[in-house]
């Protein structure tokens, strides 16, 4: 199977660097082959998957200054109602849901930084103040901040 006088062959210096560059060569075939017949297929979204998507884009921009239905639905330019419907069929949550997860979650970030107080997570949520984030963040997740705090120091 091999030639005597040549250098190829199981016991050359590089013989894996060989069969792992040839692997490749062929991943990198199939792939062409997959891209040529798969090029011109596109997946459609529904209107409430487009939807959706463009709602999480704009929460994630902007979940820490506004959470209202109603801002997301104005820029996306539908009603709050129907958004919520939207986010709920696609995702099995509701938009206000949603904007509170992602704020939530969030919160929970900042309050495991024990070098931040209470208040100054609050003023990074945009909260009006500290009351006001430690009853959202106990109606969410039921419990306080800094009962939250102390588990996390657990």
């Amino acid at each position: 199977m091999y030639d005597k006088n040549s250098n190829a062959g199981p016991n050359h210096p590089y013989n894996e660097e060989i069969v792992l560059h040839t692997f490749c060569i062929l991943l990198f075939e199939i792939g062409a082959i997959f891209f040529k017949y798969t090029a011109h297929i596109k997946t459609k979204l529904t209107r409430k998957e487009e939807l959706s998507g463009k709602f999480l884009k704009l929460l994630n921009d902007h979940f820490k200054e506004q959470r209202s239905v109603q801002y997301y639905a104005e820029l996306l330019f539908v009603t709050p109602k129907h958004l919520s419907q939207s986010i709920k069929d696609t995702m099995g949550k509701t938009a206000g849901e949603m904007i509170d997860e992602m704020v939530i979650t969030e919160a929970r970030i900042l309050l495991f930084n024990a070098s931040l107080s209470i208040a100054q997570v609050a003023e990074m949520l945009y909260f009006s103040d500290q009351f006001f984030f430690s009853k959202f963040f106990k109606k969410i997740t039921g419990q306080s901040p800094s009962e939250f705090r102390k588990t996390c120091e657990q």
